[in-house]
């Protein structure tokens, strides 16, 4: 297979899957996530049920599509940035916020997506959050290493702390009238605060 078919072929796989997701994402706006089930799912996106599968091990998967993109994206790039010289708090800032951008980019269908999946309890163990924690952790561990978060950190709280603070800062931003913010601005606000906790310093007995 020539070069050019391999990519013909990636293209191809790239649109079905947008196209699965987008008519997915559609069907759970009009008739909610319970409702909709895999087969009418495939019936308006005209492909069989294996190839849905091929893309989407169950039906709550679409819904973790957004951030799943943003994941790959993230660890694409984890190496370079692990070795950046620039302070641990500010790579593990960077982290959230270039996650965060993909809520950006469709407002109203990210709302809908953090909502249910939100709703839905989603578990830590579930394989996605397994690869953000562990990414995260990475980077805790080596400001732990290089002398710049405390000795003493628990770096799996520390982790969970952090990630709570970017769903509900986004969750916020996502949801509220009222939250009239910049998000990553306001995220990076929020990181920053908790990071500080963080920091190598001597606590007062």
């Amino acid at each position: 297979m020539t070069d050019i078919e391999v990519s013909r072929r990636e293209r191809k796989k790239d649109e079905t899957r947008e196209r699965i997701f987008k008519v997915a994402i559609k069907l759970f706006r009009d008739r909610g996530f319970d409702r909709t089930t895999i087969d009418d799912i495939t019936e308006k996106a005209d492909v069989a049920k294996g190839t849905f599968f091929n893309y989407f091990p169950k039906k709550d998967a679409v819904l973790a599509y957004l951030s799943e993109t943003r994941l790959v994206a993230v660890e694409e790039n984890a190496g370079a940035m692990l070795a950046a010289t620039k302070p641990t708090a500010d790579k593990l800032v960077g982290i959230y916020e270039f996650a965060a951008t993909a809520y950006e980019e469709d407002r109203d269908l990210s709302r809908f997506v953090i909502n249910e999946l939100m709703s839905r309890a989603f578990a830590p163990n579930e394989e996605p959050g397994v690869r953000w924690q562990k990414l995260v952790l990475d980077v805790i561990e080596g400001g732990r290493a290089a002398g710049e978060l405390r000795g003493d950190l628990d770096a799996v709280r520390a982790e969970s702390l952090l990630s709570s603070v970017y769903m509900s800062t986004v969750y916020l931003w996502l949801n509220c009238n009222e939250a009239q913010f910049d998000l990553r601005e306001e995220l990076r606000a929020r990181l920053t605060l908790v990071l500080e906790g963080c920091a190598a310093r001597k606590i007062a007995p």
